[in-house]
């Protein structure tokens, strides 16, 4: 799946419908609520996927994991160091926004989650979403 900053992440783009996402997917998924009072995320398990949506149901915030096969711009992400993956984003001209939990790539709409210093989950997402 290539992401095209703030637009879309494979077939997916930023402003599907839940109803669209799901057809586009066409993979078993289940609905939770990971926020407590936040709009339900769908889990598409088998693909390594949750899908976030504003109030209105529009598609806002992609977060992949193991089994997804997640590029941008020829690098991959999942299961690898998290300074090799700084270092060519940065060859690219995105500069990370570090924390305790991963990095964000403000410029490219892209946060990583690490643990150990290995990457185990990307999120792309539209422009403004944490803003």
């Amino acid at each position: 799946m290539e992401i095209v900053p703030f637009k879309s992440i494979g077939t997916l783009s930023f402003g599907d419908s839940r109803k669209v996402a799901r057809a586009k997917l066409a993979s078993t998924f289940s609905t939770f609520e990971k926020v407590p009072g936040e709009t339900e995320t769908d889990s598409f398990d088998d693909l390594g996927l949750h899908l976030y949506y504003d109030d209105e149901g529009r598609l806002e915030f992609v977060e992949a994991f193991d089994p997804a096969k997640v590029v941008f711009r020829g690098i991959s992400f999942l299961g690898r160091e998290m300074g090799a993956v700084t270092k060519a984003m940065k060859t690219l001209g995105f500069a990370a926004t570090v924390s305790d939990v991963g990095a964000r790539f403000e410029t490219a709409g892209i946060a990583l989650t690490v643990s150990s210093d290995v990457v185990e989950g990307i999120a792309a997402h539209r422009r403004g979403y944490f803003d």
